[in-house]
């Protein structure tokens, strides 16, 4: 039987705000405690794919999106009453739901990085919150920002797509946020300065992961191998003067101590280094890893290690395209439901970027989480129609975003290579950005 128009598109949507699930899990939290005007699932939907009415985000334009897109006119008050600490759980759970959902038989990287069970990117971002939120939200920088949270997210390098997300207070360090667990095991993480700590490396290697992170600038590692045996029992920093525009690499003893815990003794791991030419900057770029030289060679580290910008690309999309900065309020509920609402809108993308790419013909085209992002803002009013509009008009729009997504989703510039294809390639000019 044939597919009908759009029906992946109404199946993704619904996958990730599915009428049944919302309804159930209000009545179970309390979010519903007797039938009103207002429609937790029409509210639900309205709020993640709101964002688009108004230059900015409010809560006055996310209530004319419900009003226009329900019939239904409501004091302010009746809206606004709505923004409960219930309401936010109900909506960190349906988060936390659909990046599950998502990082379920998700895309791995191949060629240069195949021997990975999956590439892994962690960071975490600030986002600037009402003062009033101090208390509750405290910034690590005070002098201009009193209220911040901080979006922690570990990321599936091949597809864009955050795998464990978790919102806490702006002041918390981003080392203290990276649990690692059974997910880790036979894949490779990639992270910067903010994670070089000889705990976390030991945690890793323990479950059976492998990073991948830049040197700080006043290590000065002991070789304990290499090619040649006159660099054994030398300082890494001695060879950098005398290997002036080469790549080389070799076994170093990291020595970390536990002083947190009142532990003193130095703890010591093998690791290696690699010292990559960068012929843009006249110098060395050094990299630290587990992984071994047949896993990862010297000349694709730079390479894999650029595909941390993802992360970065990841946030600038959440807060230029799903409107995360825009964080109008001063009640802690009505805040923390915006920021889930953000991220709903990011995983109902990828569910619709999933079902559109398994409907083309033209494997060779290539639709960018962003630029997908950016059409998804667009198709923000039509996308919540389907949702909660009458179900006659329902075909219609369905075949008219089913003919345009794909179209308009393709990058223009097909011959440009992404960060994942590029680390893929182990093309090391990839780097130079990173």
């Amino acid at each position: 039987m044939a597919r009908a128009p759009g029906s992946h598109i109404r199946n993704a949507l619904t996958s990730i705000l599915s009428p049944q699930l919302i309804r159930g899990m209000a009545a179970r939290l309390g979010v519903v405690k007797r039938r009103r005007k207002v429609d937790v699932v029409a509210l639900v939907s309205a709020l993640v794919l709101g964002a688009d009415r108004g230059a900015t985000r409010s809560l006055a334009s996310l209530r004319r999106t419900y009003e226009l897109s329900t019939g239904t006119r409501l004091a302010a008050s009746a809206f606004y009453d709505r923004f409960t600490p219930e309401l936010a759980e109900l909506m960190r759970q349906l988060t936390q739901r659909a990046f599950g959902e998502l990082a379920e038989g998700t895309t791995k990287l191949k060629r240069a990085l195949g021997a990975f069970a999956k590439v892994y990117i962690a960071d975490g971002s600030v986002i600037r919150l009402h003062d009033v939120l101090e208390a509750d939200y405290p910034s690590i920088w005070t002098n201009h920002m009193k209220a911040s949270a901080k979006l922690h997210v570990v990321m599936n390098g091949a597809t864009r797509t955050p795998e464990l997300l978790r919102i806490v207070p702006g002041s918390q360090h981003d080392v203290t946020l990276l649990t690692v667990g059974p997910w880790c095991r036979g894949a490779l993480l990639v992270f910067d300065l903010a994670y070089y700590q000889g705990k976390l490396f030991r945690k890793i290697l323990d479950m059976g992961g492998h990073f991948l992170c830049r040197v700080k600038k006043d290590a000065n590692f002991l070789i304990t191998g290499a090619v040649s045996n006159e660099w054994v029992g030398r300082r890494h920093r001695e060879l950098l003067a005398t290997m002036v525009g080469q790549t080389f690499e070799a076994e170093v003893d990291y020595a970390y101590r536990h002083i947190p815990e009142r532990d003193y003794a130095y703890r010591h791991i093998p690791l290696r280094l690699i010292a990559v030419w960068n012929h843009d900057s006249r110098a060395h770029r050094l990299y630290l890893t587990t992984v071994s030289a047949e896993a990862l060679p010297a000349d694709t580290a730079a390479a894999t290690y650029a595909l941390r910008w993802e992360i970065e690309l990841l946030f600038r999309e959440l807060k230029t395209q799903l409107r995360l900065g825009d964080m109008p309020s001063g009640n802690k509920a009505a805040t923390e439901v915006l920021l889930c609402a953000s991220l709903l809108a990011l995983a109902i993308g990828r569910k619709l970027l999933r079902a559109v790419n398994r409907g083309m013909v033209d494997v060779r085209r290539v639709l960018p989480p962003e630029r997908w992002s950016a059409l998804l803002r667009s198709a923000m009013p039509v996308l919540l129609e389907v949702l909660v509009g009458p179900p006659a008009a329902r075909r219609a729009l369905l075949r008219r975003l089913d003919a345009i997504l794909g179209y308009e989703g393709s990058d223009p510039n097909r011959k440009r290579l992404l960060l994942p294809q590029r680390a893929e390639a182990g093309l090391i000019r990839a780097a130079c950005s990173a």
